[in-house]
Order: structure tokens, then sequence, then C-alpha cells
């Protein structure tokens, strides 16, 4: 994925997807990366912020969010969105991240955004919350798969499936002939695909990676940009 510097040219282009109607909006905002439009949204003005925020898919517009400057208060612009818009969001965002966001609202703010959400994404942030943000606790993301001792291969099998469907997953290295790096394969499709499909028809060809020999402060800003908690490298000559 190439690296991302906000030029006159995105600014313009920005500027004038603003002054056409939501559709065209998030056709625009298609070509971005979330990390991006973050970037983008520094640049604009509040609302503006806010309405492409609106008119993001709610999983998009999470990582948005999670990117975004605290200096543009992000927390305010979560806040404001309608309650639907804004348990989905919340929804979709790691605990550690939700945590984060809501942290930066006034307790009253703070419980209206709790209120609305399931029972369990509720007593998870509300437990974060109550950690100082300098501790473990406050550091530390809650989403963990757990399985039972007695369970049978088949039945861990089947509980890591159900819990992982709202977790990130880690990735298995996919080659051609040649050793050539064509992309990752999800570990969760993996286990829940059938056992005639091909790796073909499950590999993921978007990602971000490294080549070994790479400069370490490009990696780090690849690290930044993406907001990457890990990276894939890869050996070539």
């Amino acid at each position: 994925m190439p690296s991302f510097d906000i030029d006159r040219n995105d600014l313009l282009l920005i500027r004038q997807a603003l002054e056409e109607d939501d559709v065209a909006l998030v056709a625009f905002l298609e070509d971005y990366h979330a990390s991006e439009i973050a970037d983008l949204c520094g640049k604009i003005s509040p609302e503006a912020r806010e309405r492409i925020v609106n008119v993001l898919p709610s999983d998009v517009a999470s990582e948005v969010l999670a990117e975004m400057s605290e200096e543009h208060h992000p927390e305010e612009i979560l806040f404001n969105l309608n309650p639907e818009k804004r348990s989905e969001i919340v929804e979709e965002l790691d605990y550690d991240d939700a945590t984060d966001l809501i942290s930066q609202m006034d307790e009253e703010d703070q419980q209206e955004v709790l209120q609305d959400l399931d029972e369990e994404d509720a007593s998870n942030i509300r437990a974060l919350l109550s950690y100082a943000e300098d501790t473990a606790g406050g550091l530390m993301n809650t989403e963990i798969i757990k399985v039972n001792i007695n369970f049978t291969k088949k039945e861990a099998l089947d509980e890591i499936i159900r819990q992982s469907e709202e977790m990130e997953d880690f990735y298995i290295y996919v080659t051609d002939d040649q050793d050539i790096l064509q992309g990752f394969l999800s570990v969760k499709e993996v286990l829940k695909s059938r056992m005639d499909v091909h790796v073909a028809d499950m590999v993921n060809r978007d990602f971000v990676y490294v080549k070994a020999g790479m400069d370490q402060e490009e990696v780090a800003r690849l690290f930044s940009q993406y907001n990457l908690t890990s990276i894939r490298w890869w050996m070539t000559d």
C-alpha cells in the first residue's frame, strides 16, 4: 500500500466532494484508507469532519475516529451522531479504542453513550474506564477468546469461530510456485470454509508488508500511518 502525503490536490478533491451529495462523497472516500481519511479530516472544518464520519459505513467510520488526532476531538464527533449510528461505531471499535474515545467525554455524556450499547460491550468499556490511563488495565484490550477445558476439539473450534466473529484475526502467508508473496489467509476463514474450497478463493490480497531491507524509519512510519500493532515482512532478492 503506498504512502500518503496530503497535498493541494487532495484538499481540492475533498472540498469538491463535500459539495456533492452523500452518495458521491462516499464514493470519493472509497479510494482512501481510513488513516488517510483521518489525515484529510484534519484539514477541513469540524462540520465537514462530522458529515464524513456520519456518511461512512460504521466499520470504516470507527477506524477513522480511532485514527483521528485528539486535537480534532473525535469524541465530540462520536457523541454528536444519532444514537443508532453512534452505537454501531462503538461496537465496531476495539474496546481499548472505544474506551479512549469515551474517556474524553464528560461523565454524563459517557453514560448516555454506554446506555445505548448492549450489556456486554457496555460492561467491558466501563471496566476499562475504571482504570487509570497509564496503568496496565488502562492499556489492555479485553477482547479475548475463551474455551472450556472440557470441550471436545469440535466444540472448541465452534466456540472459537463464534467468539471471533467481531475480533481481529491472525494470518497465514500465501505464496505462488516461485515463492512470491500473493497475500494472506485468515485463520478464521480457513476454519469456517468447506473442505473443498481452494486457497485462491480465500486469499486476501489487500495488505501492508515491508521488505527485509526497508529502513527502520519507514517501517515506523507505516506502523503509525496504518495503525498497525504488527507488520508482515517479506524476504526478496
